[in-house]
Protein backbone atom coordinates (compact mmCIF):
# COMPACT_ATOMS: atom_id res chain seq x y z
CA UNK A 1 0.00 0.00 0.00
CA UNK A 2 2.69 2.59 0.80
CA UNK A 3 4.57 1.60 -2.13
CA UNK A 4 1.24 2.67 -4.30
CA UNK A 5 1.21 5.84 -2.48
CA UNK A 6 5.00 6.56 -3.01
CA UNK A 7 4.44 5.86 -6.77
CA UNK A 8 1.74 8.19 -7.20
CA UNK A 9 3.56 11.17 -5.36
CA UNK A 10 5.09 12.11 -8.66
CA UNK A 11 2.05 12.58 -9.91
CA UNK A 12 0.98 15.24 -7.21
CA UNK A 13 3.74 17.02 -7.10
CA UNK A 14 3.55 17.32 -11.10
CA UNK A 15 -0.06 18.68 -10.78
CA UNK A 16 0.86 20.86 -8.00
CA UNK A 17 3.51 22.44 -10.33
CA UNK A 18 2.08 22.70 -12.91
CA UNK A 19 -0.54 24.70 -11.06
CA UNK A 20 1.57 27.46 -10.49
CA UNK A 21 3.25 27.36 -13.80
CA UNK A 22 0.19 27.67 -16.47
CA UNK A 23 -1.03 30.87 -17.01
CA UNK A 24 -4.22 32.22 -16.00
CA UNK A 25 -7.33 31.64 -18.66
CA UNK A 26 -9.03 35.09 -17.76
CA UNK A 27 -7.45 37.89 -19.95
CA UNK A 28 -6.45 40.01 -17.23
CA UNK A 29 -3.02 39.92 -14.97
CA UNK A 30 -3.64 38.78 -11.94
CA UNK A 31 -1.49 39.94 -8.28
CA UNK A 32 -0.83 37.00 -6.60
CA UNK A 33 -1.54 32.69 -7.37
CA UNK A 34 -1.25 30.72 -4.37
CA UNK A 35 -1.01 26.44 -4.48
CA UNK A 36 -0.34 24.95 -1.25
CA UNK A 37 -0.30 21.03 -1.10
CA UNK A 38 -0.10 18.43 2.04
CA UNK A 39 0.43 15.29 1.79
CA UNK A 40 0.80 11.92 4.37
CA UNK A 41 1.59 8.59 4.23
CA UNK A 42 0.62 8.19 8.00
CA UNK A 43 -2.83 6.70 8.77
CA UNK A 44 -5.30 9.93 9.51
CA UNK A 45 -8.69 10.38 10.11
CA UNK A 46 -9.10 13.07 7.89
CA UNK A 47 -8.03 14.04 3.87
CA UNK A 48 -4.64 12.30 2.95
CA UNK A 49 -4.18 15.21 0.31
CA UNK A 50 -4.78 18.83 0.78
CA UNK A 51 -4.75 21.03 -1.78
CA UNK A 52 -5.69 24.96 -1.45
CA UNK A 53 -5.22 26.90 -4.58
CA UNK A 54 -6.34 31.07 -4.80
CA UNK A 55 -5.84 33.91 -7.31
CA UNK A 56 -6.02 37.22 -6.06
CA UNK A 57 -6.81 39.90 -8.63
CA UNK A 58 -5.28 43.59 -8.55
CA UNK A 59 -8.76 45.23 -7.40
CA UNK A 60 -9.29 42.21 -4.47
CA UNK A 61 -11.36 39.73 -6.34
CA UNK A 62 -10.32 36.44 -5.39
CA UNK A 63 -10.77 32.70 -6.41
CA UNK A 64 -10.12 30.10 -4.32
CA UNK A 65 -10.12 26.56 -4.76
CA UNK A 66 -10.36 23.53 -1.94
CA UNK A 67 -9.51 20.20 -2.73
CA UNK A 68 -8.77 17.35 -0.35
CA UNK A 69 -8.89 13.52 -1.44
CA UNK A 70 -8.77 10.23 0.84
CA UNK A 71 -5.65 8.91 -0.81
CA UNK A 72 -6.24 5.46 0.13
CA UNK A 73 -9.97 5.25 -1.07
CA UNK A 74 -9.63 7.66 -3.91
CA UNK A 75 -12.65 9.96 -2.57
CA UNK A 76 -12.06 13.77 -3.96
CA UNK A 77 -13.55 16.88 -3.30
CA UNK A 78 -13.13 20.02 -4.94
CA UNK A 79 -14.48 23.39 -3.63
CA UNK A 80 -14.45 26.79 -5.87
CA UNK A 81 -15.02 30.07 -4.27
CA UNK A 82 -14.85 33.67 -5.50
CA UNK A 83 -15.40 36.67 -3.86
CA UNK A 84 -13.65 39.79 -2.75
CA UNK A 85 -10.65 41.12 -0.45
CA UNK A 86 -11.46 43.56 2.30
CA UNK A 87 -9.39 47.01 1.54
CA UNK A 88 -7.53 45.82 5.06
CA UNK A 89 -7.16 42.22 3.47
CA UNK A 90 -5.58 44.07 0.16
CA UNK A 91 -3.46 46.47 2.18
CA UNK A 92 -1.99 43.75 4.17
CA UNK A 93 -1.54 41.55 1.14
CA UNK A 94 0.38 44.20 -0.79
CA UNK A 95 2.35 44.98 2.29
CA UNK A 96 3.74 40.93 2.11
CA UNK A 97 4.53 40.77 -1.43
CA UNK A 98 5.83 44.82 -1.25
CA UNK A 99 8.41 43.42 1.81
CA UNK A 100 12.16 43.43 0.91
CA UNK A 101 12.00 39.66 2.88
CA UNK A 102 9.46 38.36 -0.34
CA UNK A 103 10.64 40.71 -3.23
CA UNK A 104 13.98 39.42 -2.82
CA UNK A 105 13.38 35.52 -2.72
CA UNK A 106 14.83 33.60 -5.92
CA UNK A 107 12.89 30.85 -7.42
CA UNK A 108 13.34 27.67 -5.46
CA UNK A 109 13.95 24.37 -7.24
CA UNK A 110 10.91 21.34 -7.49
CA UNK A 111 12.23 18.16 -5.09
CA UNK A 112 13.45 15.72 -6.88
CA UNK A 113 11.32 12.50 -7.34
CA UNK A 114 10.61 10.19 -6.12
CA UNK A 115 11.17 10.25 -2.22
CA UNK A 116 10.03 8.04 0.55
CA UNK A 117 8.98 10.94 2.75
CA UNK A 118 6.22 9.81 6.02
CA UNK A 119 4.81 13.37 4.37
CA UNK A 120 5.03 16.76 2.77
CA UNK A 121 4.39 20.35 2.30
CA UNK A 122 4.73 22.54 -0.29
CA UNK A 123 3.76 26.82 -0.95
CA UNK A 124 4.24 28.37 -4.09
CA UNK A 125 3.27 31.71 -5.03
CA UNK A 126 3.53 33.61 -8.23
CA UNK A 127 3.69 36.80 -7.77
CA UNK A 128 3.27 39.93 -10.55
CA UNK A 129 5.36 42.25 -10.65
CA UNK A 130 6.20 45.33 -13.17
CA UNK A 131 8.36 43.48 -15.35
CA UNK A 132 8.07 39.56 -14.80
CA UNK A 133 6.41 37.49 -12.79
CA UNK A 134 8.44 36.27 -9.58
CA UNK A 135 7.81 32.63 -8.65
CA UNK A 136 8.80 31.84 -4.91
CA UNK A 137 8.18 28.33 -2.94
CA UNK A 138 8.82 26.34 0.09
CA UNK A 139 9.02 22.89 0.74
CA UNK A 140 9.33 20.37 3.99
CA UNK A 141 8.58 17.00 4.55
CA UNK A 142 9.07 13.85 7.90
CA UNK A 143 11.57 11.06 6.61
CA UNK A 144 13.51 10.41 4.06
CA UNK A 145 13.04 13.71 1.63
CA UNK A 146 13.71 14.18 -1.98
CA UNK A 147 17.61 13.88 -3.27
CA UNK A 148 17.95 17.36 -4.34
CA UNK A 149 21.48 19.31 -2.73
CA UNK A 150 21.84 20.68 0.59
CA UNK A 151 21.52 23.94 -0.89
CA UNK A 152 18.40 23.31 -1.87
CA UNK A 153 17.25 22.38 0.95
CA UNK A 154 18.53 25.50 2.85
CA UNK A 155 16.84 28.08 0.20
CA UNK A 156 13.66 25.85 1.06
CA UNK A 157 14.17 26.85 4.58
CA UNK A 158 15.24 30.26 3.87
CA UNK A 159 11.87 30.81 1.21
CA UNK A 160 10.11 29.15 3.92
CA UNK A 161 10.76 32.24 6.55
CA UNK A 162 10.15 34.43 3.90
CA UNK A 163 6.75 33.33 3.52
CA UNK A 164 5.46 32.91 6.26
CA UNK A 165 3.88 35.91 6.88
CA UNK A 166 2.16 35.62 3.24
CA UNK A 167 1.28 31.52 4.13
CA UNK A 168 -0.47 33.19 7.71
CA UNK A 169 -1.99 35.80 5.51
CA UNK A 170 -3.66 32.91 2.91
CA UNK A 171 -4.66 30.63 5.64
CA UNK A 172 -6.44 33.89 7.60
CA UNK A 173 -8.33 34.92 4.44
CA UNK A 174 -9.38 30.90 4.12
CA UNK A 175 -10.13 30.41 7.39
CA UNK A 176 -12.53 33.72 7.71
CA UNK A 177 -13.60 34.37 4.31
CA UNK A 178 -14.52 37.60 2.88
CA UNK A 179 -17.74 38.13 3.46
CA UNK A 180 -18.75 38.50 -0.08
CA UNK A 181 -17.24 34.85 -0.49
CA UNK A 182 -19.72 32.65 -2.20
CA UNK A 183 -20.08 29.21 -3.44
CA UNK A 184 -19.60 28.60 -7.19
CA UNK A 185 -20.38 25.86 -9.13
CA UNK A 186 -16.40 23.57 -10.27
CA UNK A 187 -15.19 24.10 -13.75
CA UNK A 188 -12.64 21.21 -13.40
CA UNK A 189 -9.45 23.59 -14.01
CA UNK A 190 -6.56 24.27 -12.07
CA UNK A 191 -7.50 27.63 -10.31
CA UNK A 192 -9.87 29.39 -12.36
CA UNK A 193 -8.28 28.00 -15.72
Amino acid sequence: MKLAALLLLPGVITVQSAAGQTATARSESFLLRTSEWHSTLRPTAGPNNVGNCMIVFPDGRLHLELRRQEFFDGKATLVSFEGKLSTQELTSLRSILDGEAVRSLQTVPSPRVPMAADDWESFRAEIQRATKMQNVGTFSWHGAGPKNSEDDERAWQEAGLALQPLIDWSHRVKSFRPPELRRIRNSNSVCGQ
